[in-house]
């Protein structure tokens, strides 16, 4: 099987699929392969912030200016995936007033609205913050959830034409003597191998940039740096929350619907494949934010996680912190003289949508197309659907017992129509694919209760038969939690943990495999 496409985008995180919705949207073909599913790089290992770009404001103003235009622009385009939260940067004693004196004034310079506030109110407003506090000032950052920002972006570019390809890795680079004129791809489940043709390849890989230019014998300046995040078991405060000094380790909170993600650290990662969070790592984080709520000690962690930025880095820095969180768009037919490919990398969640913006704009002028941009008006098409648990309880409400159906998350409301309706349209291939397209198994038991719900459901309708199974599927998926699990196991965690697997064990009969039997292998 070989394809044919005007425009390739490596890539299936947000970048990626917000390529292919502005040239959706511009009336211009293209094909999207991603190696595992949409989110499962950066997109969906972040915090999960509406940036207002204040964090940025006294240091990088540039990366500030792009936070703030972008935050009014999801709003107006994005409303269903954003909680407008508001935020507070809280200065502690140690803090100091000049700080916060400084960082208002950079605010204010680049655009950001801020309303200072006394130790009383900012108190008023968070009850938990550290009562020792000398001030807070409020700006307009909020929550915002990437998986269905980036699904929904994958969606609607799909019915404008645009073709994706899960699961589906690059294995090389097709030259036509200095260009590129395509790549070899495998399936990923099948081990099918076939190519695809193309005019424009845009790497839009993130942490993997690298690894796709080395399949053309080239390399651009990133350092990779890994944030590792806890979520708690509650929700902390009602607003975003930041320490009011220079951007450092531990000084966030993000409230996300019933719980709290706290970050993040950020150390330079040698492997972009196997990464995990270190025990030192949850007890720094706990330490460090501890300070601003005190009671923060005493929470449940369901989990910790990771991701890894890829940060643009033109000289050699000890500090990530110190790398600019702007991006660059790189024609290498300029820059290295191998044309038909650009790469499109640093940036965050929140400059997605000017990313693709800019790299479309771009291979308009190299095309002689003069088609403007509308990603910025263009609402998503669920942009009329709440989606907070706020949203999901009313719509609830709402329904007559009879029409409410099977609830396979409780924690997080997710109903069994939402999954029938996501395994009719036929295109995931894996567990985590639903888990993308939902919140199922987001909530606070972590998928301890739902996700075996879900797999009576695929062996119902076998549709688990091609995975080996659905004791495969559940053993695979546990495999994973775990490596989030594993780091905060003390007091209700540990003792939550040892009653999922008192349920995997007793229920299913699910035992670590021993080495040396047949199918046997470490746990």
């Amino acid at each position: 099987m070989d394809l044919r496409t005007e425009v390739l985008i490596i890539g299936g995180g947000a970048t990626g699929a917000g390529i292919a919705r502005d040239l959706a949207l511009r009336g211009i073909p293209s094909l999207l392969v991603e190696k595992g599913d949409f989110t499962s790089g950066a997109s969906g290992r972040n915090q999960g912030l509406l940036h207002s770009g204040a964090r940025y404001a006294v240091n990088d103003p540039g990366a500030a200016r792009e936070c703030i235009t972008e935050n009014r622009i999801l709003r107006r385009i994005a409303p269903h995936c954003i909680e407008p939260t508001d935020g507070l940067f809280v200065s502690l004693p140690e803090d100091g007033p000049e700080y916060r004196a400084n960082f208002i004034r950079a605010c204010e310079a680049v655009g950001i609205d801020t309303l200072p506030l006394s130790p009383r109110e900012a108190l008023s407003m968070e009850p938990r913050l550290n009562p020792k506090i000398i001030g807070a000032v409020q700006v307009p950052d909020g929550a915002i959830d990437p998986f269905t920002l980036v699904v929904e972006n994958a969606r609607d570019a799909e019915s404008r034409g645009a073709r994706f390809l899960i699961h589906t890795e690059v294995t090389g680079l097709i030259r036509d003597g200095l260009r590129i004129a395509g790549v070899r791809v495998c399936d990923r489940i099948t081990g099918e191998e076939y190519a695809i043709a193309a005019t424009w390849v845009i790497n839009a890989a993130g942490a993997w940039a690298n690894r796709i230019l080395g399949l053309a014998g080239l390399k651009i300046g990133l350092a990779l740096s890994k944030g590792s995040m806890l979520i708690t078991n509650t929700r902390l405060s009602e607003r975003v929350l930041n320490r009011c000094h220079p951007p450092a380790s531990g000084d966030i909170i993000v409230p996300n619907d019933t719980v709290s993600i706290l970050g993040t650290t950020s150390l330079r990662a040698e492997d972009i494949e196997h990464y995990e969070v270190t025990p030192e790592e949850v007890t720094f984080l706990v330490v460090e934010l501890s300070r601003m709520i005190p009671d923060l000690k005493g929470e449940r962690f369901t989990r910790a996680y990771a991701g890894v930025r890829p940060l643009l880095q033109s000289e050699e820095t000890c500090d990530d912190r110190e790398i600019s969180r702007g991006f660059a768009l790189i024609d290498h037919g300029s820059c290295d003289g191998i044309a038909g490919l650009v790469t499109i990398t640093g940036g965050k969640l929140m400059t997605y949508r000017l990313m693709a913006e800019k790299t479309v704009d771009f291979l308009c002028e190299r095309m002689g197309l003069r088609v403007p941009c509308s990603t910025h008006v263009q609402r998503l098409p669920g942009a009329g659907q709440g989606h907070t648990l706020k949203d999901r309880l009313a719509r609830l409400r709402r329904q007559t017992p009879a029409a409410r159906g099977e609830i396979l998350c409780d924690c997080e409301l997710v109903p069994r129509e939402a999954v029938d309706a996501i395994l009719r349209e036929g295109k995931v291939r894996e567990l985590q694919d639903i888990l993308h397209r939902t919140r199922l198994a987001k909530g606070t038991c972590q998928g301890g209760f739902c996700v075996y719900r879900l797999l009576g459901l695929l062996n119902e309708l076998k549709k688990d038969k091609g995975s080996g199974g659905s004791n495969v599927v559940l053993r695979g998926f546990l495999e994973e939690r775990w490596k989030g699990i594993r780091p905060v196991l003390w007091g209700n965690s540990l003792k939550e943990e040892e009653l999922i697997e008192s349920i995997y064990k007793g229920l299913f009969n699910l035992a670590p495999e021993e080495p040396g039997r047949p199918g046997g292998g470490e746990a």
